[in-house]
């Protein structure tokens, strides 16, 4: 190795050294070209000592900030393992929210179709329950109407019950009216209303047959009324029965359909949980990278710090050791050249260089 480039390498540890104050750095790179060589002067000899011991300090620094960046460097990509299974964790439980929400989806829709048709059914039912009893309904009014003619005006006239003429044409009145209002026969409708004058006894034959005809006619309208009721009873408690079973499944379909709502709304706030939770783990995992890179670059320079110290203490090695005669032509030749990049150096630390007392 030329002398030159020894120095030199000496030198650039030297301006590098950490923890050594400039001053001291000016004086041991002044000290660098007159070190080495034979019939050194004791001051020499004791300048290239300080100058081992220095570059020797600066090695063991270097090498404990190597150990403990790669220590850093380690623990950073330890914690970066457990926040990468993290992260990973956190996607796979978004990714179970996210299916979670699209089953409770499809089965809110499921049952708000369901209700739908539910609702449907029971407004059918409603309404077919609606139309059997307003029938039902029109057959009473004209069951009870019949029977209240029967029971009330026509027993009267046919008893004879009145007491005054005016009582018993109004009587007379209502049963024609109520006839009439049926279609009865025209003959018995011009018939009825004399015979209907006179008291039971007094009625001759021909107005007996006009009663025994009004008679029979009410009598039939109550029995065909009577019966007509008694054949819709079934069909009307089978409307009743089933409006009533269709209103107790859309009232389920209801409720379901709420429980679904309720259970959707419960998976889409446990997914926007899980969304931050991922959120938060990715961030993590970025940010430990970021101080890997961070500890890596950190631990290179540590490297090329120990790197840097090995080859200057090897150059210095060399040096010590000596060389031949060329190359200590050559380091003659360079050194002022070394010392003039020594004190260019120093004068950036301080604009008067220090001198190394006795060195020859």
């Amino acid at each position: 190795m030329a002398a030159a480039t020894a120095e030199n390498q000496i030198a650039t540890a030297i301006k590098e050294l950490n923890g050594c104050s400039e001053p001291l750095k000016q004086l041991l790179l002044t000290t660098v070209p007159n070190a080495f060589g034979s019939n050194l002067h004791k001051f020499q000899i004791e300048a290239a000592s300080m100058l081992r011991k220095s570059l020797e300090q600066g090695r063991a620094a270097a090498g404990e900030a190597q150990i403990a960046s790669a220590q850093t460097v380690e623990e950073v990509k330890t914690a970066l393992e457990a926040l990468n299974a993290g992260s990973e964790s956190a996607v796979a439980t978004q990714e179970a929210a996210q299916l979670v929400l699209d089953e409770k989806t499809t089965a809110l829709e499921t049952a708000k179709v369901t209700k739908k048709r539910e609702v449907e059914l029971c407004e059918e039912a409603h309404t077919a329950q609606g139309e059997v009893s307003a029938k039902r309904q029109k057959l009473e009014a004209d069951k009870a109407e019949i029977e209240s003619v029967q029971n009330g005006s026509f027993r009267m006239l046919l008893d004879g019950g009145w007491e005054d003429e005016e009582l018993r044409d109004e009587c007379i009145d209502a049963v024609c009216s109520y006839l009439n209002t049926e279609g009865a026969d025209p003959v018995l409708l011009a018939a009825l209303p004399k015979a209907l004058q006179h008291k039971p006894a007094d009625c001759g034959n021909f107005d007996k047959v006009a009663v025994d005809e009004a008679l029979r006619v009410i009598h039939e309208k109550v029995s065909t009324c009577a019966a007509l009721l008694a054949e819709g009873e079934e069909e009307y408690e089978d409307v009743k029965a089933e409006h009533l079973g269709a209103w107790a499944i859309s009232d389920v379909a209801r409720e379901k359909e709420l429980a679904a709502s309720d259970e959707r709304d419960t998976a889409y706030g446990a997914l926007q949980d899980r969304i931050v939770d991922k959120k938060l783990a990715v961030n993590a995992v970025d940010e430990q990278n970021e101080t890997l890179t961070s500890s890596l670059s950190k631990q290179t320079l540590a490297d090329g710090k120990v790197l840097q110290l090995d080859v200057a203490l090897g150059a210095f090695a060399q040096l010590e050791a000596g060389e031949p005669e060329e190359a200590a032509e050559e380091n003659k030749e360079n050194a002022p050249a070394v010392v003039a990049d020594v004190k260019g150096d120093a004068m950036a630390v301080d604009e008067t260089p220090v001198a190394v007392a006795g060195i020859a």
